[in-house]
């Protein structure tokens, strides 16, 4: 079972930049979740393809990866 980390004092060892990076990125997820069908045009799948390479980005550095390694 994966953790839940909506709150802040719940993440293990993060500043609180990297807290709101992951609060942030688990909104984003919910809200690509919650997209109906008929919004999934092409102008939508770029947008959210920019939005998860940041986020995966983020998520890589908060890790301790280098994401342009």
């Amino acid at each position: 079972m994966m953790k839940d980390f909506t709150d802040n004092e719940s993440l293990p060892d993060t500043g609180e930049d990297d807290a709101e990076i992951i609060a942030q990125t688990l909104q984003m997820l919910k809200e690509l979740d919650n997209t109906p069908l008929t919004e999934m045009s092409p102008l939508f799948y770029q947008h959210w393809f920019e939005q998860l390479n940041m986020a995966t980005r983020d998520l890589l550095r908060i890790l301790g990866h280098d994401p342009d390694a």
